[in-house]
């Protein structure tokens, strides 16, 4: 067997600086809390609640102390209730988050009414919308259908301002503005892709039409891992996605000459490392004959 590997896996740049200022306040700090998950990767999380990192629902009752802010990045609102409740905050939303905040308060004080594609209940997306601060009723679409769902209950007006979640693919991106178009007399998109995610996503699809089975390793939790094993379905129909070596059922690979591997922007190195590992193991590259010298 063959084991194509992406050029980039593991953790993206703005996972990698969360889990680094993570560690850093861990080290430096007596009491470090967080809202949700700081990345969408349980083997990481545990790890850092396993050198003291506090999962928290609230700030009542806390005296003192340091908040991190989680990679996908929180509401003004709630950043600012940590620090009137007396705790030091340490913000790793990644920049690139940051960016699709800012764009979106651009556009709501250009008079527009925000859109965000992408998933509602992403905390990516609460945080995009918790950095606005008009009162106009700004929405979250996810398909074509959302928008024209939304059209039918007359939600749209008629002078629009579109952002995207950052990991999502274009592709889907592209056909919800296309219908926003249809609309709106007037649509301003700010374009807030993350644009190496979309570099990783070209790979992994580069290495989707090269192998018979597609491993894509990611947290069932992470958006990013999800959109990305949803995308190389349409290219390799035999994509599957796992969170880590222990899931790899062997039997699914007899037979495969070559399979591909990919990986979510919240998973460690190593993770994906050991599901190479353990596929090298189990079905070993045959050695290459020696050619066949030339007959005089």
């Amino acid at each position: 067997m063959k084991v194509l590997m992406a050029r980039q896996v593991g953790f993206c740049f703005g996972v990698k600086r969360a889990v680094n200022l993570a560690k850093q306040a861990l080290a430096e700090r007596d009491e470090v809390f967080i809202l949700g998950d700081l990345i969408h990767n349980r083997a990481v999380t545990a790890d850092l609640e396993a050198r003291g990192l506090r999962k928290i629902d609230h700030f009542e009752g806390l005296h003192g102390g340091t908040v991190m802010v989680r990679a996908h990045g929180l509401p003004e609102a709630r950043i600012a209730e940590a620090r009137a409740a007396g705790l030091e905050v340490v913000d790793a939303t990644c920049p690139i988050v940051r960016q699709a905040q800012e764009a979106a308060r651009t556009l709501e004080e250009r008079g527009c009414q925000v859109v965000v594609v992408g998933d509602a209940d992403h905390p990516e997306i609460k945080g995009i919308l918790g950095h606005l601060q008009g009162t106009q009723p700004h929405l979250v679409v996810d398909s074509v259908e959302d928008v024209r769902e939304a059209h039918r209950q007359r939600k749209f007006r008629q002078r629009l301002g579109v952002v995207f979640q950052t990991t999502h693919a274009p592709e889907s991106c592209q056909a919800v503005v296309a219908e926003l178009m249809l609309i709106a007399r007037e649509v301003q998109v700010i374009n807030t892709i993350c644009r190496p995610v979309r570099n990783r996503q070209l790979d992994a699809v580069r290495v989707a039409t090269e192998a018979d089975v597609v491993l894509v390793v990611g947290s069932f939790k992470s958006a990013n891992s999800i959109e990305l094993c949803h995308l190389l379905r349409k290219y390799n129909p035999n994509t599957l996605q796992i969170e880590n070596a222990d899931q790899l059922d062997l039997s699914r690979f007899t037979g495969s000459e070559v399979v591909g591997i990919a990986s979510g922007l919240s998973t460690p190195d190593a993770m994906v490392e050991a599901v190479r590992d353990r596929l090298l193991a189990a079905f070993p590259a045959a050695p290459e004959e020696p050619p066949v010298p030339p007959q005089e």
